[in-house]
């Protein structure tokens, strides 16, 4: 009996560890991977609405990781690495940022500023962040021409 209980909570315990090793109920997309460019649903909109003032504190934080060194903290473009050619994009703009999208800016840093026509200075960031960590880096850039 004892030796049952046993070997059901080693099932137990196997079978949740494999759900996590899975990724827990991700689809796939059709080239069995997940999808990035999912389309937001209103109920993913909904929890991301609730989720604002972390998203900003953390885009903040990805962002003075990532990009400052060639944006700046300000992210206007006069990061550490001055006499960049062509020199990176100045995100307190707002014009500039007004003839950016949400999209455009997720692909610039998904697969890197070339892939949007502009620099290639910029490298691709997609397998170093998760799809929120990119929308939290958007939205925080997205406060920096409101400023």
């Amino acid at each position: 009996m004892q030796k049952t209980i046993k070997i059901r909570k080693f099932a137990v315990v196997a079978a949740l560890s494999l759900l996590v090793i899975a990724g827990c109920g991700k689809k796939p997309g059709p080239s069995g991977k997940t999808d990035p460019k999912k389309a937001v649903t209103a109920a993913d909109s909904a929890a991301t609405a609730t989720k604002v003032p972390f998203a900003l504190k953390e885009g903040k934080r990805l962002f003075s990781h990532y990009c400052a060194v060639c944006h700046a903290e300000t992210g206007d473009g006069s990061g550490q690495y001055y006499g960049l050619t062509p020199t990176p994009a100045n995100f307190t703009d707002k014009a500039f940022m007004k003839t950016l999208s949400n999209e455009m800016l997720f692909k610039a840093i998904m697969e890197g500023s070339a892939s949007v026509g502009k620099s290639n200075m910029c490298p691709p960031w997609g397998k170093s962040f998760h799809r929120e960590e990119l929308e939290f880096i958007v939205t925080y850039i997205r406060t920096l021409a409101v400023n």
